[in-house]
């Protein structure tokens, strides 16, 4: 019986994987990036602001400052 258990790990229990929740936040920071990148190129620098705060925001919960 010991030997069914032996090479279980947390993520055969159930639930979402730690990574799997994360994933959406990701590639939301990755395409915000990217947009950056492509407003800097042209030049729209308003733009380049309000993408630089969309991305504060998405990074906030992540890397937070006490």
């Amino acid at each position: 019986m010991r030997a069914m258990f032996a090479n279980l790990t947390r993520a055969d229990f159930g639930g979402r994987p730690y990574r799997d929740r994360h994933v959406s936040n990701r590639l939301r920071v990755h395409a915000l990036f990217d947009e950056i990148q492509v407003a800097i190129y042209r030049g729209d620098l308003a733009k380049v602001d309000r993408l630089m705060v969309k991305l504060a925001l998405a990074t906030a919960n992540h890397a937070r400052v006490n």
